[in-house]
């Protein structure tokens, strides 16, 4: 185990700035195996999905009601393999900044993110501040709890007024 003294300098004659380099070096290696060990778990998913979506379903004798299950269940599986790709995506673009070295840096602001964000979110590549403002622009905004007003008429006497007139 490494010791500081007061003057900065390590037991091993390290600066304190070299000991942190060392453990942020630790922590992409750490973060590194994490993030190839999620990368097999993701690619055994997906295989396993898209080889339920691709098996044979027997078409004979078989009610429309049963067909329109089939289908709906392939095209659920496919959904979900789809959003297994594209966390693999998100996974490989997180291995990429580690080699490049620009892993644990928000790509909207260029700030550091938080290393408990990214041991949250290992392939995140924005704070949670950017991300709230990328997701804001991305999903409709219907407000805040509790901003929502009751009507002063239900719904239906409007549109009964309406086919009335």
């Amino acid at each position: 185990m490494k010791h500081s003294t007061q003057n900065g300098v390590g037991s091993n004659g390290e600066s304190h700035r070299e000991l942190r380099e060392e453990s942020v070096a630790d922590r992409l290696i750490k973060q590194r195996e994490r993030l190839l060990r999620l990368r097999e778990i993701f690619l055994k998913e997906i295989h396993q999905l898209t080889s339920e979506a691709c098996e044979e379903t027997p078409s004979y004798s078989m009610h429309p009601a049963d067909a329109a299950t089939d289908s709906f269940d392939r095209d659920l599986v496919l959904g979900l393999a789809s959003f297994e790709q594209e966390g693999l995506y998100e996974i490989d673009a997180a291995l990429r900044r580690i080699d490049d070295g620009t892993y644990g840096v928000c790509e909207l602001t260029g700030r550091p993110i938080p290393w408990k964000r990214l041991q949250a979110v290992p392939w995140t590549r924005f704070s949670v501040e950017a991300e709230r403002l990328v997701e804001g622009n991305n999903r409709p905004h219907i407000g805040a709890l509790g901003t929502v007003q009751p009507l002063e008429k239900p719904l239906r006497e409007e549109t009964s007024e309406k086919a009335e007139a």
